[in-house]
């Protein structure tokens, strides 16, 4: 569920500016009780061209709800979304937390997600008390070009601008919309010769110090992040952004979302998504995702399933073939250094 007006650069921004801005970064996640385990957005974001707000925020701000209901150095250890209907960013949207279990290592939360009476979102939060463990192993981090090598998504629009010597007002919106988002994102570009594959690769993180911010305020913050691209893996083997597309986009969006929390970390530094879709059929979607902090640690997993509908451009080149590739999420992907 991934498109405002043009917002002033850093050389041009008024104290107003500065200030709306940060508010908008402290108001994404937040909260306000409004009755017992039940909790009111303060903010909500619907991108250019959505049918309803985004998802991301959605789940990040049902989870710091289930997460204001537990104490005891209980942490989320999984999430599990469902998106029932779009939301709308004309009308706040109420939290109902429902305490399901309080185990001493696990303790469950149902989250339920409501405007005007009518149920948009359902969740499932699962808690986890400390535990060592002496069974560990995960997959190993891909070799990627560092996030300072690497331009913002703001550049490369600029970049591109550029090249195009235009300046239309889509390119325009989406650097907009990106400089008021609160995650920054750097992403990498796959070779030409693996563009059609269905992988995907970025950094991302926070902007501003979260430093004294509970970790489960992080684990929001991610699991917000954590649906930036992640659905539209899915696509990239159809190439529906080339001159020579077979197909037309016609409805993506997302039905569930899965994170798992499996080590704490920060949301405000540096972590690398690879995103990979296994399948796409029946009019689905479905894409996987792993997260590693800059050392290397698996922290966190994803996977989304989403409505993928096209149109057909080309009936004759339309063969109905299912394209075929080698599993990629049981091995590093080896994406190089110089793009």
């Amino acid at each position: 569920m991934d498109n405002r007006a043009p917002v002033a650069t850093a050389s041009t921004a008024s104290s107003d500016d500065d200030d709306n801005m940060v508010a908008f970064y402290e108001r994404t996640l937040e909260l306000e009780e409004v009755g017992p385990d039940t909790y009111l957005s303060v903010d909500l974001w619907r991108p250019k061209g959505n049918r309803g707000v985004f998802g991301g925020q959605v789940i990040g701000q049902a989870l710091a709800s289930a997460s204001k209901t537990v104490g005891g150095g209980f942490r989320c250890n999984s999430f599990h979304c469902y998106f029932l209907a779009p939301g709308q960013n004309t009308e706040m949207i109420a939290y109902e937390v429902r305490r399901i279990r309080q185990g001493s290592s696990y303790c469950s939360r149902l989250v339920i997600a409501k405007q005007s009476g009518r149920v948009i979102f359902m969740a499932m939060a699962s808690f986890q008390g400390p535990e060592p463990s002496v069974l560990r192993h995960q997959y190993a981090m891909p070799k990627v070009p560092p996030p300072e090598s690497l331009i913002s998504p703001e550049e490369h629009l600029r970049l591109k601008q550029q090249q195009n010597n235009t300046t239309k007002d889509i390119d325009v919106d989406r650097m907009a919309e990106h400089d008021v988002l609160p995650v920054e994102t750097r992403h990498i570009s796959m070779p030409k010769d693996q563009q059609g594959l269905p992988v995907k690769a970025l950094w991302l993180r926070a902007k501003g110090d979260m430093s004294e911010l509970g970790h489960s305020h992080h684990q929001s913050m991610l699991a917000y992040a954590s649906d930036f691209a992640l659905l539209s893996t899915s696509l990239r083997p159809f190439r529906l952004d080339s001159p020579e597309a077979k197909h037309r986009l016609s409805m993506l969006v997302s039905l569930d979302h899965t994170i798992w929390f499996h080590e704490p970390f920060r949301a405000d530094e540096w972590l690398l998504y690879v995103m990979e879709s296994p399948r796409t059929a029946s009019g689905r979607g479905l894409a996987v995702g792993r997260i590693y902090t800059r050392e290397g640690v698996l922290v966190a997993s994803t996977a989304q399933e989403g409505v993928a509908r096209s149109v057909v451009l080309d009936p004759a080149a339309d063969n109905g073939e299912t394209l075929e590739f080698t599993n990629h999420i049981a091995r590093p992907i080896n994406i190089p250094a110089k793009l």
